[in-house]
């Protein structure tokens, strides 16, 4: 019942939690989006690099893969929290976008089997593009 009472408060343009002001917020969400491309890009071109000197390599080169993407989902976790203290001056999509991605980058975390690692660096590539937009 809190969440849906909570919902509804926001669409009508009020938000029962306590919300960072807009002059905090958009700077912050500018810089963490420019970190989040730079990120994303890294990771993309680990991809790239495909030339193994051995098992031990491949080994490193994953953890790092690893580690990156962690830093990526928490920056997204972040970017998520400090976007609903700006609804509804930005669209509900762009937040729905943001908690999808967090949701995909843990399943990418918890499975090391999972192979979706380049629609997600694609996704979040094209998210951070149209936070920056919404943003002005």
């Amino acid at each position: 019942a809190d969440v849906w009472h909570e919902a509804s408060e926001r669409r009508a343009g009020r938000d029962p939690s306590e919300q960072e002001a807009e002059a905090v917020v958009r700077p912050y969400l500018r810089q963490a989006a420019g970190t989040v491309q730079a990120r994303l890009m890294q990771l993309h071109a680990a991809r790239l690099r495909t030339q193994e000197a051995g098992p031990a390599a491949a080994l490193v080169r994953r953890y790092h893969t690893l580690m990156a993407l962690r830093r990526v989902v928490h920056e997204m976790r972040v970017i998520h929290r400090r976007l609903l203290s700006l609804y509804p001056a930005v669209t509900e999509q762009l937040i729905e976008e943001i908690r999808l991605l967090v949701g995909e980058g843990e399943r990418l975390l918890d499975d090391p089997a999972a192979d979706d690692e380049p629609f997600f660096i694609r996704r979040g590539l094209v998210f951070t593009g149209h936070l920056l937009r919404e943003l002005g």
